[in-house]
């Protein structure tokens, strides 16, 4: 896909916030499987597994850009979820994939594929996915320059709605899920519907896991307890795309870098103590910061992190978009980009155990 197809689809993968989606595979390595390799041997979990909740209540079973169609498997304001989950465009996919066949994939595109064998498919996929990927929530405390121009608050008209119609049918949903992803489109930890969400899935179902995508200024102790999550967080993945105080307000656009740090060293800790399984931080390059990314390897190696690094992606919510020449570092037509993939040869961003770059800085670095 290319980088204006952001624009026009408006896809939630990686932008302003970082890393939406994490699999088992490696995301971002140009060492990833491909799915073309082993079609005729392999079946991609996904579809047996996962659903995704987007805009306007749209339901996916992975992200829409890699679909060849596009096109939802269905809507939770017209259908009942377990309708949706066993219905044409899953079953469709599903036996499609069974079979080696990803015509209805958009393959080029993807890099989460998850695959096995096909007698290794869990026989009890028909009773709901194992992992739901929450992505129509937009409220944010933040405006990150590279994400939006202005707060994103939901409406009296959006809350009743998420709050009264989605979440009944998203607890209904989880029965027999491990996982709950909360995307980057908004902050889980700000929003008043993902909280209440969170909340109740955890007096529904004690077990449950979240993946939690935060810019990190709620992510504090008193928060994660009133909100009752405490013991239920698997990875943390905080959007931080700084190292320093004054770039951080320059990106950020607030004054929130102490208060993120010291609630990023307390999921430290809380690695360390076995209570959460990852703590990724989230780094978006471009002119503004790319300085920074040597230190903020060295950042996330001395706080027991992983570095997530993505290129900059235009979001129609920002006014940036417009400056993607000028801002983006990473392309060989920019004026900094000789610069650029120089200092990308430093052998700090070879820590595969602390680094983790998208394909284009990949090559860049180990070239």
């Amino acid at each position: 896909m290319k980088r204006r197809d952001f624009i026009k689809y408006g896809t939630i993968l990686a932008g302003a916030c970082g890393i939406c989606l994490f699999r088992k595979c490696n995301l971002f390595s140009p060492d990833a499987v491909d799915v073309n390799s082993v079609q005729e041997i392999k079946a991609c979990k996904i579809p047996f597994e996962r659903m995704e909740i987007l805009a306007g209540g749209d339901v996916f079973p992975c992200s829409a850009t890699f679909l060849n169609s596009k096109k939802p498997a269905g809507n939770i304001k017209k259908q009942d979820i377990q309708e949706i989950w066993n219905g044409k465009v899953y079953t469709q996919l599903r036996n499609k994939i069974l079979k080696g066949d990803y015509s209805l994939c958009n393959t080029g595109n993807c890099y989460i594929y998850d695959y096995c064998s096909p007698e290794k498919i869990s026989q009890d996929y028909k009773n709901g996915p194992k992992e739901i990927t929450i992505g129509y929530d937009d409220e944010c405390n933040y405006r990150c320059i590279t994400c939006r121009d202005n707060v994103i608050i939901n409406t009296s008209e959006q809350l009743n709605l998420y709050d009264k119609f989605y979440l009944p049918k998203i607890i209904k949903a989880a029965e027999n899920a491990e996982i709950v992803t909360l995307l980057c489109n908004g902050d889980p930890l700000f929003s008043r519907h993902s909280k209440h969400l969170m909340s109740e899935l955890v007096k529904a179902y004690p077990n449950i896991k979240f993946r939690l995508t935060t810019n990190g200024f709620h992510l504090d102790e008193k928060t994660l307890n009133k909100i009752g999550i405490q013991n239920n967080i698997q990875v943390v993945s905080v959007s931080i795309n700084a190292t320093k105080r004054e770039t951080y307000k320059k990106i950020m656009r607030t004054d929130g870098f102490d208060i993120v740090m010291k609630n990023v060293e307390m999921m430290s800790d809380w690695f360390k103590q076995g209570k959460i399984a990852f703590l990724n931080l989230n780094f978006v390059v471009h002119l503004m910061n790319y300085k920074e990314m040597p230190d903020f390897v060295k950042l996330a190696k001395n706080l027991n992190a992983k570095a997530i690094f993505t290129t900059y992606k235009p979001w129609v919510g920002a006014k940036l978009h417009k400056k993607y020449n000028e801002i983006a570092v990473f392309e060989p037509t920019n004026k900094h980009y000789k610069e650029f993939s120089e200092m990308m040869k430093n052998p700090v961003f070879k820590d595969a155990e602390h680094c983790k770059l998208e394909s284009e800085l990949y090559n860049l670095a180990y070239s």
